[in-house]
Formats: C-alpha cells, structure tokens, sequence
C-alpha cells in the first residue's frame, strides 16, 4: 500500500488537486482529503468532511479542501534505516535571534508577559523529491502525525508535529452533520512544553524554568475550557514523552461539550501558550510586531473534520516547500528564567528533526 499512497498523492501534484495527507502518531492508516478541482475554500464546505489547514493568526487565509475524495491506505513503517541528512546546519540567523530575546526579556522581567515564544526560519536547499522526503518523514517519526498538504493557490508544507489542539469524539455515533448540533462529545487535548535532547532516558531531570512554562500551559487551558462551558474537566499527570530526538514535558486534558461548542473551544485554544504566550493577546502583540517575518501557517493548525469526528494538532516541526528549497520554521518558549544561549541551541535542536529529512 505504500506505493499506492504515493502513486496517488504524485498524480495529486501533477492534477494540481488540493488535499491534506495525514497520518496520526502511532497509527498504520494514511488518510488523505482530496478535491476534484482548485477552488480554494476559505470556510467550511457545508455536509461534507473536510480538511482545513490554518494560519498562525486563525482569521487569516485559513484553507478548507472538501473531502470529495477519502481514501485510506495501510502504511508499515519500513524497516530498512532512511536517509538522513548528516550535513551541520549553518548558523544562520543567530544574531537577529539573539536581539528578539532582550526584547523579550525586557518584557519579562518588567511582568508585562509572563511567557512569549520566539521563532525563527531558516532556508535549506532541496536535493529530493517532495515524495521522497514525505516517505522519509513517515519512516522517521511514526510515533508524529506526519501530515503533507498542498494546494495550488498556497503551496506545499509537510510536518510531524508531536502536538494534539484538539481531539472530538462522539461516542461512536454517526449522525449526518445538519443533524449534530448538540451531540454530546469527550474533547481533549495537551499541554506540550519544555525542551530538551534526549538523552536516552525518560528519567529526564527539568528544571524550574520548563517546569513552570508547562504549568502555565495546563492552566491556560483549563481556564479556557472552563470558560467555553466544557464540564467534567481531568487532567492526567506530568509525564515526559519523546518526539523525535527530543523531549517534552506534557499533560493530557479532557471534558465533556457538545458539537455545537467545538469551534468556540477550538478558538478559544488557538493559539496556546505553546506557541505564543501569555497573556494571549499582548504575546500575539509583541511577536507580530517584533519577529519581522510572517510565520504564515507555522504554529497554526491542521485537522481532518469527518462528522462528529474532529481531529486538530498544532502545525509545529514542519516546513514550506518552494521550488528548489525548504523553509523550515522553528521556536521555543522564553520566560523571565529563560537563558538566551541556550534557548537558541533549542531552535537548533529543532531544526534538525525536518533538516535531517532534506
């Protein structure tokens, strides 16, 4: 089936017919959501399931592709070792990274935010196929939700993101969408902070600064859900999990809504403290103004919507794919704890996942 995925997701590109491919963390199924033209939808298509793929700043350009076609394909991860690229990435943009972080940190430390995340981007040279690197990736990071979308009025990005906005589930009932306005659902999602390279061991010991940035998240989310009329709120415990080489600090969050709540709880948690900060809106003010580039779908989100069914992750370790290179974006939490050398050796760290796969 793996060659059947690819045969049908290379005719895709030579039709110049939108579609999202996503495969979930740990599953063995590749879903793609394809259109059978190149009408760019900027809301929901109304009875049908969808794909959307959304900015940074959600209100902006969002994109909708109409399930007009839903395949599923088997996918065994291969065996054999993939191809990874070893070259060292230059050091490109250090000193604009570097200057971003004073900004901040005078922000910081004067409490007018209690946390903001810094990115970056940097550009590499494409040397395969956008397919090539696409099986590489899903051979790579399994344990992601490895996804590729394209569409021909905004072009090419592919990720593995290892992180969950938002997860719908119906209880197993499978009601037309006109019918579905108060089903009762399960929501859930994560709180996904703190960084570090794996080491080997899920006994990581953390220290105070990623402690606090993921107690901040978890809060954060709370909050919303509570405020978005979700009940029946628990969370699990802090645990350490691996995406890739690294590791992160997470919290799995889960309630009770209704269907007809789901956008007003997605809006509510896009964007977290994960990827812009705290308060909200002032993080948002301060990295729109002072990042000077236009993170465009980075730290935005993608999902597959299938009735009842909803299925968002935040759109992190990924990047844009132009012609004859890669633009990879990258970023990281900074708080008043926050130490500028090494919250850049994280972006380095991170731009590795997708830099290994050019």
């Amino acid at each position: 089936m793996r060659e059947k995925l690819f045969q049908y997701l290379g005719h895709l590109l030579e039709q110049n017919l939108p579609f999202l491919a996503l495969k979930m963390a740990g599953s063995s199924l590749v879903k793609v959501i394809a259109q059978n033209d190149q009408k760019w939808y900027k809301s929901a298509p109304d009875k049908v399931a969808y794909a959307v793929f959304s900015k940074f700043q959600g209100y902006e350009n969002q994109v909708y592709i109409a399930g007009e076609k839903i395949l599923s394909f088997n996918y065994e991860v291969s065996t054999s070792q993939p191809k990874i690229n070893q070259s060292i990435i230059p050091e490109d943009g250090k000193e604009a990274y570097l200057e971003l972080f004073e900004k901040a940190m005078l922000r910081l430390q004067n409490q007018q935010l209690s946390k903001v995340v810094l990115s970056r981007k940097q550009e590499f040279v494409l040397n395969d196929s956008d397919l090539d690197i696409f099986e590489r990736l899903l051979d790579t990071y399994p344990m992601a939700n490895g996804y590729f979308f394209f569409h021909p009025q905004v072009g090419k990005w592919m990720g593995a993101t290892p992180e969950l906005l938002l997860n719908v589930q119906s209880d197993g009932l499978n009601v037309a969408q006109s019918k579905m306005d108060d089903l009762p659902v399960t929501v859930s999602t994560m709180s996904l902070a703190g960084t570090a390279v794996d080491d080997g061991s899920l006994n990581h010991i953390w220290g105070d600064k990623e402690l606090e940035e993921q107690q901040l998240v978890t809060d954060f989310i709370i909050s919303q859900f509570k405020e978005s009329a979700a009940i029946d709120i628990k969370q699990s415990v802090v645990e350490t999990v691996k995406a890739g080489h690294l590791l992160h600090l997470r919290t799995i969050i889960k309630a009770r809504s209704t269907t007809s709540e789901i956008k007003t709880l997605l809006n509510a948690l896009h964007p977290t403290p994960a990827v812009c900060g705290l308060p909200r809106d002032e993080s948002m003010g301060f990295i729109v103004k002072n990042e000077n580039y236009d993170r465009s779908y980075y730290t935005g989100y993608l999902g597959i919507i299938e009735g009842a069914q909803h299925h968002y992750f935040v759109n992190l370790r990924c990047m844009q794919l132009l012609e004859k290179t890669a633009v990879i974006y990258v970023g990281g939490g900074v708080t008043a704890k926050s130490e500028a050398t090494l919250e850049y050796q994280e972006t380095r760290a991170k731009l590795q996942t997708m830099h290994r796969l050019l």
